[in-house]
């Protein structure tokens, strides 16, 4: 178990680099419920927050993990809800962690490819992890869980 790496150039030279893939596909904020994202909810709560006009999700802040579809990919939760802590530093004066994924309070940053700089002395209500479990392959390496991950989110706490 661990946080995800991200291997490759530095998460900040990666940074919107791709300016068209979303967590939900291709294509800007549908009004389809495709995670949670500062929507109606969160603005009544946050009005001077940024926010999605006509984007509802229903939740004003966190959301239960595995409430919205999962992606093309099988995977549930991989944009909104809280910023998810990486193991990666952002650049090379390793000064900040890299956060992916955005948060329900964020009206902007949605990128599949936006990462923000963390500073893991900072906490907040919209800051998390997401583990990653693999399990030991079968005997043979066959059968089944041979080679899958499993992936679930943990929400943040403030301070």
């Amino acid at each position: 178990m661990g946080l995800p790496p991200e291997p490759g150039a530095t998460p900040a030279e990666k940074n919107e680099v791709n300016g068209i893939d979303f967590p939900w596909g291709l294509g800007f904020l549908p009004k389809a419920k495709v995670g949670n994202y500062a929507d109606s909810a969160c603005h009544e709560k946050f009005p001077k927050d940024g926010w999605w006009e006509g984007y509802t999700d229903g939740y004003a802040t966190t959301s239960p993990v595995g409430s919205f579809p999962p992606n093309q990919f099988g995977l549930y939760d991989m944009g909104g809800n809280v910023w998810q802590w990486c193991e990666d530093w952002f650049d090379a004066s390793q000064k900040a962690r890299v956060m992916r994924g955005a948060s329900c309070r964020d009206g902007d940053h949605l990128l599949s490819s936006y990462r923000l700089r963390g500073d893991s002395a900072v906490r907040g209500p919209n800051h998390g992890i997401r583990c990653v479990l693999e399990p030991a392959p079968a005997v043979g390496g066959e059968g089944a869980g041979a080679g899958t991950k499993i992936s679930f989110a943990m929400r943040g706490g403030g301070a």
